[in-house]
């Protein structure tokens, strides 16, 4: 009787028909959905603080390049002038196209045989300007244009401030103390102050460095 009654509850205890199985090892257990993540927009934090892009101001653009040529070649031209002065000082020779006669207002070889012709009576003024324009050939040249230092421009600017300086000096000389007019260096002081004018024009209107984008 007793052993009826267990075979009975083992037999109760087996599957029913009807009951889902257990998932086993050859059948696994889907894992339970999750809910897709939905991004968080502005609209849902409308405490959110976007930054702005910071936008960089564009650097300014270097002076054009006919600029860049002509005070090249005025630059040249200093020099040519300013050699062949230097080359008539130390050989006494006479000027082309330069008058000669007694109280002539024009007279180059008068001028740079005077005594103002020679700094502290040792240098002459034509050797220092032959000096001045070697460097202002290098400092005006389109690859000294287009250097992105700024020591290159403050330079060239303070170059031309000084050589303006001395070409003041050099026009109160002749106009003054020697009393006559050398062509040549007229010309030169002509070069000098379109040289100085393009040089100051430039940095105020590009700045004394150029843009990298033209560099």
């Amino acid at each position: 009787m007793a052993s009826s009654k267990a075979r009975s509850r083992r037999r109760g205890a087996g599957p029913s028909t009807g009951q889902i199985p257990l998932a086993t090892p050859t059948m696994p257990a889907k894992p339970a959905a999750e809910d897709p993540e939905i991004p968080e927009t502005e609209a849902d934090d409308p405490e959110r603080i976007v930054p702005e892009p910071v936008v960089e101001a564009p650097p300014p653009p270097r002076p054009p390049r006919w600029l860049q040529y002509l005070t090249l070649v005025l630059a040249l031209g200093g020099l040519g002038v300013s050699a062949y002065e230097t080359w008539s000082h130390f050989n006494g020779s006479h000027l082309a196209g330069c008058p000669s006669s007694v109280n002539a207002t024009f007279d180059c070889t008068a001028v740079i045989t005077s005594s103002q012709s020679m700094v502290f009576g040792v240098i002459p003024v034509a050797v220092l300007g032959l000096a001045f324009y070697v460097f202002a050939v290098a400092i005006f040249s389109p690859w000294a244009w287009r250097m992105r230092r700024p020591e290159v421009g403050w330079l060239r600017l303070g170059s031309m401030v000084v050589g303006m300086g001395f070409v003041m000096y050099l026009i109160y000389a002749e106009v003054y103390q020697i009393q006559q007019i050398c062509e040549y260096c007229t010309a030169v002081h002509v070069i000098t102050f379109l040289l100085f004018c393009a040089t100051v024009v430039s940095a105020a209107l590009w700045g004394l460095t150029p843009s990298r984008a033209d560099s």
